[in-house]
C-alpha cells in the first residue's frame, strides 16, 4: 500500500468523520432531510489536502485561545497583587 496510500486513508477517515460530525449537528438537527453526498465525493478528491490544513488551523485556534486565557490570567494575577500592595501599605 505505501505511505501514500495510508496517508490518504488516514486523511480520508479524518474528513468523513469530520464532515459527518458537522452534518449531524447542523442538518439533522434542522430536519432539511438531505445527504453530504456531494460533500463525501469532494472529500474523495481532496482528503489529503483538507484534513492537514484543518488540523493545523485547529491547532491554532487552540493555541490562540489558550494565550488568551494565559494574559487574562497574568492581567488577573497582577491586579490583584497590585491591589494587596496597595492595602498592605494603607494599613
Amino acid at each position: 500500500m505505501g505511505f501514500f496510500g495510508t496517508y490518504y486513508l488516514i486523511c480520508l477517515v479524518y474528513c468523513l468523520y469530520m464532515s459527518f460530525k458537522k452534518w449531524n449537528r447542523d442538518v439533522r438537527a434542522g430536519g432539511l432531510n438531505i445527504t453530504p453526498g456531494l460533500d463525501t465525493m469532494a472529500m474523495l478528491i481532496m482528503c489529503w489536502a483538507l484534513a492537514p490544513v484543518d488540523i493545523f488551523l485547529t491547532w491554532v485556534r487552540v493555541y490562540k485561545e489558550a494565550e488568551e486565557a494565559r494574559r487574562k490570567h497574568a492581567d488577573t494575577d497582577n491586579s490583584l497583587d497590585g491591589m494587596s500592595s496597595r492595602d498592605s501599605k494603607v494599613l
